[in-house]
């Protein structure tokens, strides 16, 4: 947890994480308890196609989760849908369409949450299709190195915002070896307290952002995007406009760069990166 200079307070947490209840390496226990040595302020356990009931867990909060796929190859639509926050079981199935998991969730009181886009190789004209997706994964640790290649579906992202949808945008550890992937990528939620309706109520608003490392903020003034950060290397942001010159901002410990909005932007974000290749990247904005 911290508090911006605006008193707003931000809690961290980690929305995709599988244990010994189904392909992971850590039980649940261990698995909670190593996260919150970590600083995390709430996890969800989502072990695959299950129901993971909140837990009381001491120092953390513990929300509900289960993870639901659809498809066994990207040919023939594989998708893999992240439920938190359920107050029931959603009763997800893998005789289940995309769109019926994700109405489950949200029947069940959840969010739903798009996982690694990339390394399932969802198509950005495949995912526009449904609706309701709360969230998607721009970020998977465990979809990297050195067990995966593909943890950034940045691409597809945009691609989507460029087709006038864009999605929220988070990080996620997406847990099973607690290896190289553990306590890597999150996100940061600013919320009044650290409850499972505070939490969800603020990612369904769209206010957290995703990061490994460096705390931002970014705000629309006008015709420009400020964002601020802790010290960085540097501060890129993305548009829909091919060229932009003041695109990627390069200094030893930057904590600040502007934006000029182009006449044929439709969206910008932006992505920080830290000296230690640490990233974090703010949501869309629609202008």
């Amino acid at each position: 947890m911290y508090t911006d200079k605006h008193g707003n307070t931000w809690f961290k947490g980690n929305l995709h994480m599988h244990t010994t209840d189904s392909d992971g390496a850590m039980s649940p226990e261990d698995a909670i308890a190593l996260y919150r040595e970590n600083g995390y302020d709430f996890v969800a356990v989502t072990d695959h196609r299950q129901f993971c009931p909140p837990r009381d867990a001491e120092g953390i909060l513990v929300l509900s989760g289960g993870e639901y796929n659809t498809g066994i190859t990207p040919a023939e639509g594989l998708v893999h849908i992240v439920g938190v926050g359920m107050t029931a079981d959603p009763k997800g199935s893998t005789e289940d369409s995309t769109q019926v998991l994700i109405d489950k969730v949200h029947r069940a009181g959840g969010i739903a949450i798009w996982a690694h886009p990339a390394w399932s190789l969802n198509a950005p004209d495949f995912i526009e299709k449904y609706e309701g997706i709360d969230a998607t994964e721009i970020y998977n640790s465990v979809s990297g190195f050195p067990r995966n290649v593909r943890p950034d579906s940045s691409l597809i992202t945009d691609m989507l915002a460029m087709r006038g949808k864009p999605l929220k945008l988070a990080a996620a550890d997406d847990t099973h070896f607690y290896e190289c992937e553990t306590c890597k990528s999150y996100i940061w939620v600013k919320a009044e307290n650290c409850t499972r309706e505070a939490i969800l109520d603020a990612i369904r608003a769209g206010d957290f952002y995703a990061s490994q490392g460096p705390r931002i903020e970014a705000f629309h003034e006008g015709d420009t995007i400020t964002v601020e950060t802790t010290p960085a290397a540097s501060i890129a942001f993305f548009s829909d406009t091919v060229w932009v010159e003041d695109r990627v901002h390069i200094e030893d410990g930057i904590t600040k760069a502007v934006y000029t909005i182009g006449e044929k932007d439709t969206f910008v974000r932006a992505e920080v990166i830290d000296a230690d290749g640490n990233k974090a990247w703010t949501q869309y904005f629609s202008v």
